[in-house]
């Protein structure tokens, strides 16, 4: 039984071993990016864009603080009614 358990942790190790050995020679130098052209050709300005909106929804303030009280939170219920 023993054997069996100590054979089963060194194989586990050196699975491990080899999965981060594997893993750190994988990664060896720095990934480069590909743009593509046609984002780079792109010229988006906010501030026009603000500008030149047109049939935007208008948003609504509707204060309820003084329709609806504030909950009583030391209210006791009783268990029984």
């Amino acid at each position: 039984m023993r054997i069996t358990i100590f054979s089963a942790a060194i194989a586990a190790v050196a699975l491990l071993q080899v999965g981060f050995a594997e893993w750190a020679s994988s990664h060896k130098g720095a990934l480069e990016a590909q743009a593509s052209t046609q984002i780079e050709n792109v010229d988006l300005d906010p501030f026009q864009m603000m500008l030149n909106a047109k049939n935007l929804p208008s948003g609504e303030f509707q204060d309820f603080s003084l329709v609806f009280p504030s909950p009583v939170t030391h209210q006791r219920i009783p268990a029984n009614p």
